[in-house]
């Protein structure tokens, strides 16, 4: 199944959430098996004493220290990765993503400047924690100019920022040459990978809805301008692009809550990439960098695995 942004490729103003089907069955069966998904992955993920199915990198025969170095590498990977959608967003006066504009005003003008200057902060690794509360606030101050909604959906940044702000950003990088301001801290480091996949849980958990679930007119008029609609060529003819929106939106939710459960998580990440892969040679240059964040966060949790701190 697809993980579509609907939102990044229509005009977002005509399609409100209908916050009112939340208490139907459009939403609740969706709900319910989200939930029968998680709680069985749940149980099996501690039948099986918190052990994954796919085996870690120090399970397939590498040494601890190689690991470490492996680790110390990951506010990197995670920093770039998070910068060049930035780039695109400040140059663009777009708040994080193609449907919040920012406009032609002065505090749409100093939050896009912000964003640029915390991308090349992230890309340099210079003043890291600086960029990284910066982030932080960049986001908040979305929250009074846009409403919670367009902003839940991006808790994936606020994640970011509080695990760089944690961990800084990994050895090659300008804040090296001043240890007290690259050296992780301690007392932040063990919950900034929870925060970092909780903030993205309830990323996708929120898009599931304000894209698909309760906003089923955005999700059929983007299908009907790109028909990914799959159903009826694999026997389902039946299968109307509502159908298929809803099952997309119920896909991407029991991914979200898993991801907030924390079972699984190598099994889960190695799953995702098949559909967040599929949509990009047809939407593009948007749909790629829009989800680098995501990939960022997926390859981290890939190779950490268990709730672990960064070593440098």
């Amino acid at each position: 199944m697809l993980l579509m942004h609907e939102r990044w490729f229509l005009e977002d103003d005509r399609f409100p959430v209908q916050f009112e089907v939340l208490l139907t069955r459009q939403a609740l069966i969706p709900i319910a098996i989200a939930v029968a998904v998680t709680a069985a992955a749940m149980v099996l993920w501690h039948i099986r004493g918190r052990r994954d199915l796919v085996p870690g990198p120090m399970e397939l025969g590498m040494d601890r220290e190689r690991y470490d170095r492996l680790l110390s590498w990951m506010p990197l990977v995670l920093g770039v990765h998070v910068a060049v959608p930035l780039l695109v967003a400040g140059t663009n006066r777009w708040l994080f993503v193609p449907n919040i504009a920012l406009g032609w005003h002065l505090v749409g003008g100093v939050l896009a400047l912000g964003e640029i200057m915390v991308a090349m902060a992230f890309v340099y690794g210079a003043l890291t924690r600086i960029a990284a509360a910066l982030l932080g606030l960049i986001w908040l101050v979305g929250v009074v100019l846009v409403g919670p909604v367009q902003l839940l959906e991006q808790t994936i940044f606020l994640g970011v920022a509080f695990y760089l702000f944690a961990n800084g950003r990994g050895p090659l990088a300008f804040d090296s040459a001043i240890r007290r301001l690259n050296h992780p801290i301690s007392r932040h480091v063990p919950s900034a990978r929870l925060a970092l996949r909780l903030a993205t849980g309830i990323s996708l958990v929120v898009l599931a809805f304000t894209e698909k679930l309760a906003n089923l007119p955005m999700a059929v008029e983007f299908l009907g301008k790109y028909p990914f609609n799959f159903l009826p060529a694999i026997g389902f003819s039946g299968a109307s692009d509502a159908d298929f929106a809803l099952i997309a939106g119920t896909v991407e939710l029991t991914f979200g809550m898993l991801l907030l459960s924390g079972a699984f998580l190598r099994l889960m990440i190695l799953v995702l990439w098949v559909p967040f892969n599929l949509t990009l040679p047809f939407l593009g240059w948007t749909e790629l960098v829009g989800h680098l964040p995501i990939y960022g966060v997926m390859a981290l949790l890939l190779f950490e695995g268990k709730e672990i701190g960064i070593r440098n």
